[in-house]
């Protein structure tokens, strides 16, 4: 093929490894590229055709993209801004830099240097708490080199290599490698200048509050007057031509349909247009048409897919936590369906901020009845998308106080454009944010609980499970009417086991009229060596040695009675009730738990298997008394920080479990699965030796389990029990308490063998008494009004198989129970995520001294910015504080809210916002190149009710927008064209890329909505959860592809997909060699080049012209010029010769058009937005 020579030379650029090297590293035959002539270097000449190595010739269009790559690095090399582009710097760095500096080396530094190196004390003569004095170094010279971290001295002092710094012990690898990152990006240390106010400076804060631009109120000025009063049409363009003008500069005219249509297409949908779209516009010239398709895509689905990608970059979005077993975020998935509707509803953006704040505590939460979820509470799934450590959060407080910093940074970034994790460690040193308004804002966010929660409305299933409730009353008569028959028949199965367990010969008629299974049961309990006191055959097996059974009895009832006595009060004395009555004070979430407490005597039908019944229980509350299917979450109070133990008597399988949480450490292994098919105690400690971190208990079925799937050897379950979508759990009593024990098994339930009876004289009189008992249960459970003792006896019955459990016991059951397990199936999947929820007092956290986790200083009450006068004096609420937050943020007094959503509209808009650091709008950011402009967008952003899609409507029918980018050469007057004389050329975003080629090779698939596809991958690791997927993605668009934290899909990430580690308003868009390699060799590349010629191939032309021209309309929404129809059609000829396809076979070779369809994937127009 034409790239086969080209592919395998460049392939030698990689190690074996596949990490990519720098382009002028080159292959065997020289350099790949240079700053000199192009043509000089075998990268450029095997483009050309012109390396002897190679057969055939690659398509010779001027904008082929790999060429052009070559070119645009000369051009900045000679334009001198290759060094701006490195970030080549002594001082000055970026916001993102400077950030690195403030949250990870300023306070290694300060804590563990500056006692050693710092204004009281200089050993060596060093001092560290400057640049200057770090770069004068001591008395063994500099302690850093700018840009050469292994060459730093202090580098290798933390390193413990030679020297080993500090005394108090090595510092961790990420602290080490923070700094050594530091150091390769320059060092930047931001100082004032002398003289100047500083941070603790009185006043200083005052002062950068009262002037930066940004803190000042949105006032909307008028727009400028202009000299050329023609071409502006509304206020963005007033604002615009002033600057132009003032300049010495002329806007550019506007562009051509075409170049309008697919500019728009792209900038709205992120998706090309199609060639009828294209021709359509371009024969419309009625007033108005150009609106008309802004207000059509506006209108698409796909815009809300568009934009939603956008703020998922702000709020680091991905499926997993990261670390080293990478778990699950489970509906991840969800909140971004969220956003693609609340996008395409256009949603007021000041009530998206209600809802990621605090959308669980709005008085009116906004419901969408047609998918059937609580939207608003979806919102908080942003605090939980970012990295979570799984290590035991008390040993390893950090991870904690790191899962709130990342929520703060998320929070300030996002909604504020101000880094206010920053101040995790001292007070900001540039914006007006001390320590304590980090704190402040602490305490609210751990104020909550991190919890799963079920996005469902309760109606969701509602009608299902009625019906399946309806059915129940049936099935207990039936079976009620089946056991009745079989409770007359216990007495012979008792002693026919007595007999055998005494090794006495059978009973003749037993042999024929017993079923022998069922005796060895009743066998098997009698043959317990040291049975409870609680349990039903406990007489029976105390009296088996007793000579005189009436005297052995009377003495037995006796013991029973003092017992019983005995355990009620041990009981009383020693254990208090988690919660209050009937669970009180617990939460419940899921499906599965909107009826409540069940009554006693409630059984659950089993949802599969021969078993009729899963249990018969104790009043309680239980996830399975409608179906296994149902999900659901109860979770205790927090338990009380003076109280040693927690007690719960519970029962569960099939990955059922319950969780201990300690300081909202969600991923901690603190649980067990639940294998108990009726209730029993378990005893949780309070591992908090200092009883200082908040705890609770919850029981959670399988999908509200954050930790399953489980690491690799932690959960005893194969893949399909994993992947069942059976679950359950019960719990019937909760206790506190400080001994070491768990409260006894009281024995009422035995008081109907012994309390107001004769003695027994014998085995068959204890066998009729036993039998009468479970009569008497079965009577009050068959007509509900069965107690916790009846279900007690119930659930012995079905355990010792004295009564069947089987729905084969008669035609009318197995009908009944089919019939409810069919009903069952119609049950939907839970739709859980990982959401917040107040259900605590909220409290006010400590601040941490230099952001030490294991230093608690004084409380700081719960709060906002100092900055935004009104949540100056604390949060005065019962609660976390979260819905006072929202208001604060998306009030309309706000400075920085809607001039921080505003610049991000501009931003995606034209490829660069007013203010350049998106994230950041405080004094590391830079200033905006229009501040009027931005405060007129955000003062009508608000007035216009905060609507984004009138925000972005604003903008695209700007003739700024319509200009074209095809502009004289650029002034040394805006170099970088800042100023927008033109429209700027800005090559695709990876998903806008993928899309495309998924798009034009007629494979995508438009479908919205749903859980995501894994992303195909050379290596999957299945326990690291990074799966396999389709090649393709099964054609779904690129936002639906799973983000996981290890590794993100590959040919995204060659194209700047960001990381998801931090909020990243501001994506890096680079132009380097592996991104023309992916275009040629990536698996999925070539895959829909032939996917596109199988489509090719389907459609009928007259010619390999006319098919050409087909191409370039769908590709590029253009028909070639002539000289590039002339040399795609001089390729076909050429490819049809290499493979030896028959010219009048050429329209029918497949890989004649795979080939030519890859290489118009090629060309740079392909990707580039003009």
């Amino acid at each position: 093929m034409w790239y086969t020579c080209l592919r395998r030379r460049m392939n030698k650029m990689l190690d074996p490894k596949g990490e990519d090297r720098m382009t002028l590293a080159g292959s065997r035959s020289g350099r790949t590229g240079s700053d000199e002539r192009t043509d000089r270097y075998i990268f450029i000449r095997s483009a050309a055709g012109e390396f002897a190595g190679c057969r055939g010739n690659i398509l010779r269009l001027e904008s082929w993209w790999i060429i052009s790559w070559i070119m645009e690095l000369m051009r900045l090399v000679l334009a001198g801004l290759v060094p701006f582009l490195l970030c080549a710097q002594d001082t000055k760095a970026d916001s993102q830099t400077l950030e690195l500096f403030e949250k990870q080396v300023r306070p290694v530094l300060a804590s563990s240097c500056f006692s050693c190196h710092g204004p009281a004390q200089q050993f060596s003569s060093l001092r560290l708490d400057s640049r200057e004095h770090i770069l004068r170094g001591g008395k063994r010279g500099p302690a850093i080199v700018p840009g050469k971290a292994a060459e730093s001295l202090l580098v290798k002092a933390v390193r413990h290599d030679g020297l080993k710094m500090p005394l108090t012990g090595k510092l961790s690898d990420p602290q080490v490698e923070a700094i050594a990152r530091w150091i390769d990006l320059g060092a930047p240390w931001p100082e004032l200048s002398k003289g100047t106010l500083g941070p603790g400076d009185p006043g200083f804060y005052e002062k950068i509050t009262r002037e930066h631009w940004a803190f000042q109120p949105v006032r909307e000025p008028k727009a400028p007057a202009v000299q050329d009063s023609r071409w502006p049409e509304h206020p963005v363009d007033r604002f615009i031509l002033a600057a132009i003008e003032k300049s010495g500069l002329k806007p550019s005219p506007t562009a051509d349909r075409r170049t309008l249509i697919r500019r728009l297409s792209f900038v709205l949908t992120g998706l090309p247009p199609a060639p009828l779209e294209i021709d359509l516009f371009e024969r419309d010239r009625s007033p108005g048409a150009y609106e008309r398709q802004v207000d059509r895509l506006l209108r698409s689905p796909h815009f809300g897919e568009r934009w939603a990608r956008h703020w998922m970059d702000v709020m680091r979005f991905a499926e997993t936590l990261g670390n080293d077993w990478n778990y699950e975020l489970h509906g991840a998935w969800i909140y971004r369906d969220y956003l693609i509707r609340a996008f395409n509803q256009d949603v007021p953006y000041d009530q998206l901020i209600r809802e990621h704040l605090a959308g669980d505590l709005l008085e009116k939460p906004r419901l969408d009845a047609r998918e059937g979820v609580n939207e608003s509470a979806i919102g908080t799934a942003f605090y939980r998308l970012g990295e979570q450590g799984h290590d035991d959060c008390v040993r390893f407080r950090e991870i904690r106080t790191d899962v709130v910093d990342n929520q703060i940074d998320t929070l300030g970034k996002a909604f504020q454009g101000l880094t206010i994790a920053c101040a995790r460690c001292h007070d900001h040193k540039l914006d007006p944010i001390p320590t304590a308004d980090y704190y402040a804002l602490y305490g609210v966010m751990t104020s909550s609980r991190m919890v799963m929660r079920t996005a469902d409305l309760a109606q969701v299933d509602r009608a299902v499970q009625q019906q399946l409730q309806e059915r129940k009353p049936r099935i207990r008569a039936e079976l009620a009417r089946l056991w009745r028959l079989e409770i007359e028949k216990i007495p012979r199965y008792l002693m026919a086991a007595h007999r055998a367990w005494k090794k006495l010969p059978p009973e003749e008629n037993d042999l024929r009229e017993l079923e022998l299974d069922r005796v060895q049961a009743v066998l098997s309990a009698l043959e317990k060596h040291q049975p409870e006191m609680d349990e039903p055959l406990y007489p029976w097996i105390q009296m088996a040695g007793e000579a005189d059974f009436t005297g052995g009895w009377q003495t037995l009832a006796a013991r029973f009675a003092e017992e019983s006595r005995s355990r009620s009060a041990f009981n009383r004395q020693n254990f208090r009730p988690l919660g209050s009555e009937g669970f009180a004070g617990w939460h419940a979430d899921g499906k599965a738990l909107g009826d409540g407490v069940s009554l006693s005597g409630e059984f659950a039908v089993a949802s599969e298997g021969r078993e009729a019944v899963s249990g018969v229980f104790p009043a309680g509350i239980y996830s399975h008394a409608v179906s296994q299917r149902l999900n659901a979450a109860l979770r205790s109070p927090l338990i009380p920080k003076d109280s040693k133990f927690a007690s719960i008597e519970v029962m569960g399988g099939k990955l059922g479990a319950r969780r201990a949480v300690l300081d909202n450490c969600m991923l901690s292994e603190d649980y067990e699965t639940l294998n108990q098919d009726f209730p029993a105690w378990v005893k949780i400690a309070n591992r908090d030796d200092q009883k200082a971190l908040p705890f609770y208990l919850e029981l959670v079925t399988k999908p509200d389990n954050p930790r399953i799937p489980d690491r690799p050897g932690r959960l005893k379950a194969t893949p399909e029990q994993v992947s069942s979508p059976y679950s359950y759990f019960g719990i019937s009593r909760a206790v506190l308490h400080d001994i070491d024990q768990t409260p006894k098994h009281e024995l009422t339930h035995l008081n109907r063998l012994f309390a107001d009876r004769p003695p027994a004289a014998d085995f068959v009189m204890l066998a009729a008494r036993m039998a009468s008992a479970a009569r008497q249960a079965l009577t009050r459970w068959s007509e509900g009004k069965a107690g916790d003792d009846d279900a007690r006896w119930i659930d012995w019955l079905l355990r010792t198989r004295l009564i069947t459990n089987s729905i084969d016991q008669s035609p009318e059951l197995r009908a009944l129970i089919e019939d409810y397990r069919a009903l069952e199936s119609r049950l939907t999947p839970p739709r859980v995520f990982h959401g917040m929820a107040d259900l605590d007092p909220g409290y006010d956290f400590p601040l941490l001294p230099g952001g030490d986790a294991t230093r608690a200083g004084t409380p700081v009450p719960r709060g906002f910015l100092q900055l935004i006068g009104k949540s100056k004096g604390g949060f005065q609420t019962f609660g976390s504080g979260r819905r006072e937050l929202a208001e604060l943020v998306a009030s309309p007094d706000n400075p920085l809210t809607a001039r921080v959503m505003v610049n991000r509209a501009w931003q995606h808009v034209f490829g660069r916002g007013i203010v350049a650091t998106a994230d950041n709008l405080g004094l590391y950011g830079e200033r905006p190149s229009h501040p009027e402009l931005l405060d007129y967008l955000a003062a009508r952003f608000v007035r216009e009710g905060w609507s984004v899609k009138k925000l972005i409507r604003l903008l695209v029918l700007s003739n700024t927008f319509q200009q074209s980018s095809r502009n004289a050469a650029p002034s040394s007057s805006d170099p970088l064209n800042r100023l927008l004389a033109r429209y700027p050329v800005r090559r695709l975003e990876a998903e806008a890329i993928r899309d495309a080629i998924l798009t034009v090779s007629g494979r995508l698939d438009r479908t919205l909505y749903g859980p995501s596809i894994q992303p195909h991958r050379e290596q999957p690791k299945d326990y690291r959860k990074l799966h396999q997927g389709p090649l393709d993605g099964d054609g779904r668009r690129s936002i639906y592809l799973k983000v996981t934290r290890h590794e993100g899909p590959r040919f995204l990430e060659v194209f700047d997909f960001p990381n998801p580690t931090l909020a990243r308003g501001n994506r890096d868009e680079t132009n380097v060699a592996p991104q023309a390699l992916a275009m040629m060799n990536d698996p999925f590349i070539v895959d829909q080049a032939g996917v596109w010629a199988d489509r090719l191939i389907a459609g009928r032309v007259p010619s390999a012209e006319a098919r050409v021209d087909a191409m370039f309309r769908t590709a590029l929404g253009r028909l070639p010029e002539a000289r590039e129809r002339e040399r795609m059609s001089g390729l076909v000829k050429e490819l049809a010769s290499l493979h030896k396809a028959p010219l009048d076979k050429l329209l029918e070779s497949r890989e004649v058009w795979k080939d030519a369809a890859h290489a118009l994937f090629n060309l740079k127009e392909f990707i580039y937005i003009q």
